[in-house]
């Protein structure tokens, strides 16, 4: 009996009870709420990998320094 009571929009039947104007403005909001989630979260994830790139392009300068150093030593070793 509840259930008859309420009013449901059949959107593929035809127009609801609403009008157009309801539709795109409530469609506006979505849109523009996801949005800012999607580019706060973006620029989460892009600190954290800036962040993470650097600690990567520290590590790779030690590296190579100690490849050079060694690489160095072993021609003084073979000579």
């Amino acid at each position: 009996m509840i259930l008859n009571q309420i009013q449901t929009e059949k959107i593929f039947e035809g127009p609801g009870q609403s009008h157009l104007s309801t539709y795109v403005l409530e469609i506006s909001i979505i849109l523009i709420i996801t949005f800012i989630f999607g580019y706060l979260f973006s620029r989460l994830l892009i600190s954290s990998h800036k962040r993470e790139m650097e600690d990567l392009r520290r590590e790779n300068e030690v590296l190579t320094e100690k490849i050079r150093l060694l690489s160095s030593e072993s021609k003084h070793f073979i000579e």
